[in-house]
């Protein structure tokens, strides 16, 4: 990584770490309604995929899965995923597919934007930075409470091979199916340890 990308990464991390988040503000304290919609916010785990259609938002919500809960989560708490902001739908649909998917084998029981139990929600910022003949995907994870206070937050980044006008068209879905892995067990390991 270049020293003014690591210093743009360090100036976001930074950015991110000190914001005070609620669920209507992204970590930058930006509101939903200042996103413009091309860089907007793509479905939530488990809701039906919208038709794809270019700037335009997903619904939020997730299905309630079913199955025992593993070891360690507490069989009342109940995750919710808001809607993932910075990533557009074409990236996002894998993410979002595999944190369902894996959350379901893992026990955790999903809700959605309407249900009034849930006792976790899970909000994913994302940003795709263009570095010479490479692309890093950085990425941030807030729990929150139901009142929208963080409680925890897992970060990191993913670097892929390649460059281009749109960085997100070098991302490939594996990658975004990686990131979920990582959401969900910092969720589980998190958790595990939290009273809810």
């Amino acid at each position: 990584m270049s020293r003014k990308s690591l210093t743009y990464t360090c100036a976001v991390l930074a950015a991110l770490g000190l914001s005070a988040c609620n669920s209507a503000e992204s970590p930058m304290g930006v509101t939903k309604k200042d996103l413009p919609a091309a860089q907007g916010t793509a479905a939530a785990p488990g809701a039906p995929a919208p038709a794809a259609q270019p700037g335009t938002t997903a619904p939020a919500g997730t299905a309630v899965a079913s199955g025992a809960a593993q070891p360690g989560v507490s069989r009342t708490a109940k995750l919710r995923f808001a809607p993932i902001v910075g990533a557009p739908i074409a990236a996002a649909t894998p993410l979002s597919q595999r944190l369902s998917a894996l959350a379901k084998a893992k026990g955790i029981v999903l809700g959605t934007a309407a249900d009034t139990d849930n006792t976790h929600i899970m909000k994913g910022y994302f940003s795709a930075l263009p570095d010479g003949n490479q692309t890093t995907i950085i990425y941030v994870w807030d729990v929150l409470d139901p009142a929208g206070t963080r409680l925890h937050r897992i970060q990191g980044q993913e670097i892929v091979p390649g460059n281009g006008t749109d960085p997100w068209s070098t991302v490939p879905p594996k990658v975004m199916e990686s990131i979920a892995d990582k959401a969900i067990d910092g969720y589980l390991k998190w958790v595990s340890g939290a009273k809810t």
